[in-house]
C-alpha cells in the first residue's frame, strides 16, 4: 500500500513538472504577386502574429521571385564581338515605413557570338540575336530577432508589406549594341512566426491530488510504526 501511493504521489508530481515545460512552434503565412510587367509595385497584407499563441523568438522572411520575358541585340561593331544578354528583374521586400526587409534577383543570362554589323538592325542574321522567351527564379531569406521587428508583426489584424518589381536586364560584348528587352516578374512572401508555447500553471488539483498522495504515504507510515510499538 505504501509503495503503491508513493508511486502516486511522484507521479503527480512528475506531471506537474511536465505541464509547466514550454515548446518551440511556428506559424507560417503566404501572399504572392502574379506575373506582371515591370515595373510595378505592389502590397501584400500578411496575417500578425497573435500574442495568445505564446512568446515570439523569431520571425523568418521568405522572398522568392521569377523573372520572363526576351532580350534581343544587335551589334554595330566592325569586328565580331562576343555579348551577353542578361534577362533579370530585382525584387524589393519593404516594411510599411518603407525600409528594406529583402531583396531578390531572378536571372536569366545567354551568350552569342556575333559577327562584324551585317548592315540590317533587325536583331538577326549574323550581327545579332534573340534569347527567345525565357524565364529564371531567385530566392533569398532572413530571419529577424529585433524587437521593433517583433512589435510591428504583433496584434490582431494584418499588416501590408510592399513589394516592388524593377526590370534590371542588360547586355555587354560589344561596343557599339542595340538592345531590346521585355520583362515581366512574379513573387511569393512568406512570413514565419516562431515562438515557444506559453508556459501552462499546473493546476490547483494537481497540487491537491500530490499533497493527498503524501499525507497518504505518511498516514500509513504513522499506523505501522505504532501496531510495531503496541
Amino acid at each position: 500500500m505504501k509503495k503503491s501511493l508513493l508511486t502516486f504521489a511522484l507521479a503527480s508530481l512528475f506531471c506537474a513538472g511536465v505541464v509547466s515545460q514550454a515548446q518551440a512552434a511556428s506559424e507560417t503565412f503566404t501572399a504572392t504577386k502574379a506575373m506582371s510587367t515591370t515595373n510595378w509595385a505592389d502590397s501584400l497584407s500578411l496575417s500578425k502574429f497573435d500574442t495568445q499563441l505564446g512568446t515570439l523568438t523569431g520571425i523568418k522572411f521568405d522572398l522568392s521571385g521569377s523573372v520572363q520575358g526576351t532580350g534581343k541585340g544587335e551589334s554595330l561593331d566592325a569586328t565580331a564581338s562576343d555579348v551577353i544578354m542578361s534577362l533579370a528583374s530585382m525584387l524589393t521586400l519593404l516594411r510599411p515605413d518603407s525600409s528594406t526587409l529583402l531583396v531578390a534577383n531572378p536571372l536569366f543570362t545567354q551568350h552569342f557570338g556575333f559577327s562584324a554589323f551585317d548592315g540590317s538592325i533587325d536583331f538577326g542574321g549574323t550581327s545579332g540575336g534573340s534569347t527567345g522567351l525565357r524565364s529564371a527564379t531567385g530566392s533569398n531569406s532572413f530571419t529577424s530577432t529585433n524587437a521593433s521587428d517583433f512589435a510591428l508583426f504583433s496584434g490582431p489584424g494584418s499588416i501590408a508589406l510592399g513589394l516592388n518589381a524593377l526590370g534590371s536586364s542588360y547586355a555587354s560584348g560589344a561596343g557599339n549594341l542595340i538592345t531590346q528587352f521585355s520583362t515581366a516578374a512574379a513573387g511569393e512572401v512568406r512570413v514565419t512566426y516562431e515562438y515557444s508555447v506559453a508556459a501552462a500553471v499546473p493546476e490547483p488539483d494537481t497540487y491537491g491530488m500530490l499533497l493527498l498522495g503524501l499525507g497518504l504515504v505518511g498516514c500509513v507510515a504513522r499506523r505501522k510504526s505504532l501496531r510495531r510499538k503496541v
